[in-house]
């Protein structure tokens, strides 16, 4: 079975379970996971981790004698330390562009950002989960012949449908990811303390952990909202589908920082979906190519507390149209985010490089 070296840098962010379902689901090929730090190990067990050198030199020798065919680094920064790798071995290279690493503001000062045009034409292949970030790795200078969207899938069995009640007192929203700026958690606080006064039975759920949860807590305790907005850190994936199950309707309102940081496709939107949730979230990244507004979820533009409340709002007045939202998000998810079928898609472009060479 021919080895690949399946690069992270850290191996794994809690919020990284795609990556995780991607790997163990590869069958065709033997991969070796190579990372310069482990984390969450217990949460994503692997059985062929080892230790990424910082030097070109010892990864070259590492993967000569074991032999790797083709190098896959996950995100543009892992893909500009591996390029030289790459050259010096003569072997074909795949990198994975998922957000933070293609910023929408280019800073030729960054050495960064300058060593991904280099990085465009010594790679074969790049792989984004969007539309959208395609249009962007272009935009960068990357040849689109290069360019394959790989929508990251879900463990369909993990996230199962559930028909929910047909009730306009008591909703539950919930959203989920990591407390980061980019997420807009902070205007969907703002908006359900908009949604709480017309209807104070409605609660609000978001999971997760990051840098602005000492912010959100100050936020919420302001709001007064103390007693219907809950922070529940991190938590184990079985605990998360019992909570979308316990949910109404899920949120995500995504914006573009000022840093030019944003989303791909928010894997937390498509487990939501597969549970049968509607959506609520923001024209961002690639959300829209996921979430058809009106048909399996309302979008709104970027920090938009009010039409962000309204949208909550005119879904907690309409349960039918929350099932129906529902159906049809379980749906779409089941034909075109599937996490195996999307595997097999990658071994194709694995199998294609290596024949070539």
């Amino acid at each position: 079975m021919k080895k690949i070296a399946f690069v992270r840098l850290r191996y794994l962010p809690p919020s990284e379970t795609f990556i995780y379902e991607e790997l163990k689901n590869i069958k065709r090929f033997k991969a070796i996971v190579y990372t310069h730090r482990k984390i969450n190990i217990k949460r994503f067990p692997f059985p062929r981790i080892k230790h990424l050198p910082s030097r070109t030199s010892k990864i070259a020798r590492k993967f000569r004698r074991k032999k790797i065919r083709l190098i896959h680094a996950r995100f543009g920064n892992a893909g500009v330390k591996l390029m030289s790798v790459k050259k010096r071995l003569h072997i074909p290279m795949v990198t994975s562009f998922h957000g933070f690493d293609l910023p929408s503001k280019r800073n030729s000062r960054k050495p960064y950002h300058r060593k991904l045009r280099v990085l465009f034409k010594v790679g074969n292949k790049f792989t984004v989960p969007s539309r959208q970030m395609k249009r962007q790795l272009i935009r960068w200078g990357c040849p689109a012949r290069k360019i394959k969207i790989m929508y990251s899938g879900i463990n369909l069995q993990k996230f199962s449908y559930k028909r929910r009640e047909n009730k306009t007192n008591h909703i539950s929203l919930i959203s989920v990811g990591r407390l980061h700026r980019k997420k807009g958690l902070n205007y969907l606080i703002k908006a359900f303390k908009k949604v709480h006064d017309q209807h104070p039975s409605s609660r609000l759920v978001i999971v997760g952990d990051g840098d602005q949860r000492r912010m959100l807590k100050r936020l919420i305790a302001s709001l007064k909202l103390k007693k219907s907005v809950k922070l529940k850190g991190l938590i184990a994936h079985g605990q998360l589908t019992e909570l979308l199950h316990r949910a109404d309707i899920f949120c995500l309102p995504s914006i573009t920082t000022k840093d030019g940081n944003h989303e791909g496709i928010p894997n937390s939107i498509k487990e939501a979906m597969a549970t049968g949730l509607p959506v609520v979230s923001t024209k961002h990244g690639g959300i829209p190519e996921l979430v058809t507004n009106g048909r399996d979820g309302l979008l709104v533009p970027e920090r938009n507390v009010k039409s962000l409340a309204n949208k909550i709002k005119q879904l907690i007045k309409n349960p039918a149209l929350r099932l129906q939202m529902g159906i049809n998000g379980r749906e779409r998810v089941v034909r075109h985010f599937n996490s195996a079928k999307q595997v097999r898609k990658l071994e194709g472009i694995y199998q294609k490089l290596i024949k070539k060479g």
